[in-house]
């Protein structure tokens, strides 16, 4: 897969940062067998979906408003990330 840039709304990002750190996510596993998981209670509105690659060194983002895009980060970059949200702890080693 051929990484690209998704445009992530402000309130869709944020909504996915209150859902991790308060751990109110839910999933769906698309028929590709991937498990994209998303804020919970945000599934008729625009919103980010994450799903972790199998090996757990791949974490994938895409706006449900446009499935064709999916931005890859390492999963240092993810625990990077996750490790700011509000309430975070701090990653096991």
């Amino acid at each position: 897969m051929e990484p690209t840039e998704v445009r992530i709304p402000r309130t869709a990002l944020h909504a996915l940062a209150a859902a991790i750190s308060v751990q109110t996510v839910a999933s769906r596993t698309w028929s590709d067998g991937i498990d994209w998981f998303y804020p919970l209670g945000t599934w008729k509105e625009p919103h980010l979906k994450v799903a972790l690659m199998p090996g757990g060194d791949e974490v994938w983002m895409r706006m449900s408003t446009d499935r064709a895009s999916t931005v890859v980060w390492t999963i240092e970059q993810w625990l990077d990330f996750a490790g700011r949200l509000p309430g975070a702890t701090p990653p096991s080693s």
